[in-house]
């Protein structure tokens, strides 16, 4: 003897599997990524602030060889985060909705071309020299005479770039806030359906 399904039930399952469908979905390495480039963004921020107040000296040199390192871990972090996230939607593994796409480029974008801005910096000021004896390939002409330029423009930028941040971590904390609102709205809504549905049992012969 079969249970037959309400039609409220039964709209109930199907909203709930399209809600589902809906919500953005990333894997985990794309979560990684994501976090380990703010920890960066975070790092380079603090570092490059400090040295600037601290002027001259040996610290100021460690924080400057610091803050030249991280930046260019995350250049190539930047790159690999971008290269798998083409990946990854082509082969199906990243659904994601639009609401803050524009906000999403233009902050790839900042994270490149901040970068590349202080690399072009030290590579015309000849101060291209990494932690752990790493060395930075020259990207522009040593002794050109820009460097005071580029480095300037490399700082404002990077001003801008969290401005922009704080932006992106607005929209995702509403957007956190919304879901929750949709959640409990859903829930108050099953409340008096659950109450009042009972199952339908056939008639006995």
């Amino acid at each position: 003897m079969t249970m037959p399904i309400s039609p409220s039930r039964e709209g109930l399952v199907v909203g709930a599997a399209a809600h589902r469908a809906g919500q953005r979905s990333f894997p985990f390495l794309a979560k990684l990524l994501h976090w380990a480039t703010a920890v960066l963004v975070l790092v380079l921020f603090c570092s490059g602030v400090l040295m600037k107040q601290i002027g001259d000296g040996l610290m100021a040199d460690t924080l400057y060889t610091l803050h030249k390192t991280t930046g260019a871990g995350l250049f190539g972090l930047v790159l690999f985060r971008m290269a798998y996230r083409v990946l990854a939607r082509l082969t199906g593994h990243w659904r994601e909705g639009g609401g803050d796409r524009a906000v999403h480029g233009v902050l790839y974008a900042a994270l490149i071309i901040v970068p590349m801005l202080g690399w072009a910096g030290v590579s015309d000021f000849g101060a291209r020299e990494l932690a752990l004896g790493l060395t930075l390939p020259a990207i522009w002409p040593e002794g050109a005479g820009y460097s005071e330029q580029l480095l300037k423009s490399h700082a404002w930028l990077a001003f801008v770039l969290m401005g922009l941040v704080v932006l992106h971590i607005g929209i995702a904390l509403g957007d956190y806030v919304q879901r929750g609102a949709g959640r409990s709205s859903r829930a108050a809504a099953k409340m008096p359906q659950r109450e009042s549905s009972s199952p339908s049992f056939p008639s006995m012969p």
